[in-house]
């Protein structure tokens, strides 16, 4: 694919509108800093007129935001439209934290494998050549809507948040559901594998996928929308690395997935470089 510069802004805007409205009309596109400005550059087979209308389009959208001085955030509506698969798995993940306090018999149903009160102190687990046998196929996945608490899930939703639009805006949504599918699975069967049957749950290890997948890729390919502040990849890190010594398990009495994270993080690095590889072939020419 060949590219055309189309436009330039300055630093400091940000073109996350631009972006999605292309990515919603289907057109290729890439921004690269330039020389202290932001470049967008348009696929050289798309309609000229069709783009130049919607970078205008959202482009007046950003001005008049600008002008009107709005502090206020956008609804519920608004943000379902512009993220879904984010505000999707944001609410399984709120009532998939309900359910280990409020509904605790559905929670078997959301295990990675099924599992049989034996007494009030110990738990039979399924083994996982049944629960594949059995077709329960979406017990790859249901783990990462499982919380533990109002810290995992507060903990969780913001940094789902925070990593999930930014790359659902740049990518597209179906592109965020695939990464989230593959690194939950592999997240998932790397911790079963690691620590064996086990009440495990939660949305950490895609967390740390997103993390490695923005990191590596925006390394390799840089696009403004996907850029994270220095201090967050730092931070992440480091708590990955904390949670590692024991610390948080004797603090939070409970036992915190290390290998989910871990191997979340290789499995989003790898497919950062992935993508970020593919993306800077289609380096504008």
């Amino acid at each position: 694919m060949k590219f055309v510069r189309l436009a330039e802004f300055s630093p400091d805007t940000d073109v996350t509108p631009i972006a999605t409205a292309l990515t919603r009309k289907g057109i290729g596109h890439d921004f690269m800093m330039e020389e202290g400005a932001t470049v967008l550059y348009v696929d050289a087979d798309a309609e000229i007129g069709e783009v130049v209308a919607v970078v205008r389009a959202a482009a007046a959208t950003m001005g008049q935001q600008q002008v009107a001085g709005s502090r206020s955030s956008p609804g519920l509506a608004t943000q379902f439209q512009r993220t879904p698969v984010v505000m999707l798995f944001l609410l399984l993940s709120i009532l998939g934290a309900t359910v280990p306090e409020w509904y605790f018999g559905l929670l078997r149903w959301l295990t990675f494998q099924d599992f049989q009160l034996v007494s009030t102190t110990e738990i039979q687990f399924s083994t996982l050549q049944e629960t594949l046998a059995g077709g329960e196929y979406w017990r790859l996945i249901t783990p990462i809507f499982i919380h533990f608490g109002i810290f995992h899930i507060a903990f969780n939703g913001l940094w789902l948040w925070e990593f999930g639009r930014r790359i659902e805006t740049v990518t597209g949504s179906f592109h965020f559901l695939i990464l989230v599918i593959v690194s939950g699975a592999f997240s998932n069967f790397s911790q079963y594998f690691w620590g064996g049957p086990s009440l495990f749950g939660g949305m950490s290890g895609v967390l740390y996928a997103l993390l490695g997948y923005i990191w590596i890729r925006n390394w390799i390919a840089p696009v403004p929308g996907l850029a994270l502040p220095k201090g967050i990849i730092g931070f992440m890190l480091a708590w990955l690395l904390i949670c590692m010594t024991g610390i948080v398990d004797l603090l939070f009495r409970g036992s915190i997935a290390n290998a989910a994270h871990a191997s979340g993080l290789m499995i989003g690095m790898f497919l950062g470089a992935v993508f970020g590889a593919l993306n800077s072939r289609r380096s504008p020419t």
